[in-house]
């Protein structure tokens, strides 16, 4: 391995596979370990929510798990219920509070759930029959770390 390249120096070592199927294998790996960890935090997160935080994260994760089409911030904030009990100052903070919790995340005009955040509603420890595919918790998880600012 070299300081450079993570991948290698393109020597063999006895015992040690290097191919790309391998590589490919770690990669998802890695990602499906990350995915469990999120799962175990967004439960754990979930149970501290208050109602009203709840609920707005579940219309998130409700429109997330049948993504038909970008929800967008103004949307997602239309669609909350109590207009007049909660003026749009109240519930944009309960949005800002769920992407601080890591729950939701901004993507430009967009919301989304996190992995954490779907964790956080559908408990998919205690009902796993609820667990959404594979595949979308694999496709939300690398947008997240795609997103993260170093």
């Amino acid at each position: 391995m070299t300081a450079i390249d993570p991948r290698g120096s393109g020597v063999h070592h006895a015992g040690v596979d290097s191919s790309p199927e391998s590589t490919r294998l770690e990669r998802r790996t890695a990602l499906d370990l990350s995915i469990d960890e999120e799962l175990v935090r967004g439960e754990v997160r979930g149970e501290a929510l208050s109602s009203a935080q709840r609920h707005a994260l579940s219309v998130l994760v409700e429109h997330e798990l049948t993504r038909i089409e970008p929800l967008t911030e103004a949307r997602f904030l239309a669609a909350l219920p109590g207009v007049r009990v909660f003026g749009s100052r109240r519930r944009g903070r309960l949005l800002a509070a769920l992407v601080h919790m890591n729950l939701a995340r901004r993507d430009g005009a967009s919301v989304h759930a996190t992995v954490a955040g779907v964790a956080a509603v559908l408990h998919v420890s205690t009902a796993p029959e609820r667990r959404p595919p594979q595949e979308l918790l694999r496709a939300l998880r690398r947008i997240e770390i795609s997103s993260i600012r170093l």
